[in-house]
C-alpha cells in the first residue's frame, strides 16, 4: 500500500471517531449538546481568524520577530498578493464557520427550551 492510502485511511478513521463522539455527546445531552458543539465551532473559528499570519514573538526573542518581519517585507509583489488572497480565503471560511456555529447555538438553545416546555 502507498503512503497516501495509509494517510487517507487514518484521516477517515479519525473523522469516524470524531463523528461517533459527537453523536454520543449530542445523544446524551440532547439539544444543549448541539449548542455546546456550536460554541466550540465558534471558538475555533475565532481563534483561526485572530491567529492570521501575523509575526509571532515576545520580548525574549526579538531576533525571531525581526526575522519574520524582514521575511514578510522581502516578498515579491506576486507572493504578497498570493499571501493576501490566502488570508482572505481563510477569513471568509472562518466567518462562515462562526455563523454556522452561532446557528448551532441558536438551534440548540431554542430546541432545548422548547423540549423543556
Amino acid at each position: 500500500m502507498s503512503a497516501r492510502t495509509i494517510l487517507i485511511t487514518i484521516g477517515l478513521s479519525a473523522w469516524l471517531l470524531a463523528s461517533a463522539a459527537a453523536f454520543l455527546f449530542v445523544a446524551y445531552t440532547t439539544f444543549f449538546g448541539i449548542a455546546v458543539i456550536g460554541l466550540a465551532i465558534c471558538w475555533i473559528a475565532t481563534q483561526v481568524e485572530l491567529e492570521g499570519d501575523a509575526p509571532v514573538g515576545n520580548g525574549l526573542n526579538p531576533g525571531f520577530l525581526a526575522a519574520q518581519v524582514q521575511a514578510k517585507r522581502d516578498l515579491s509583489k506576486e507572493q504578497r498578493l498570493s499571501a493576501q488572497h490566502e488570508q482572505s480565503l481563510a477569513k471568509h471560511s472562518a466567518g462562515f464557520f462562526k455563523l454556522f456555529g452561532l446557528s448551532l447555538v441558536v438551534i440548540g438553545l431554542c430546541g432545548g427550551l422548547y423540549h423543556q416546555l
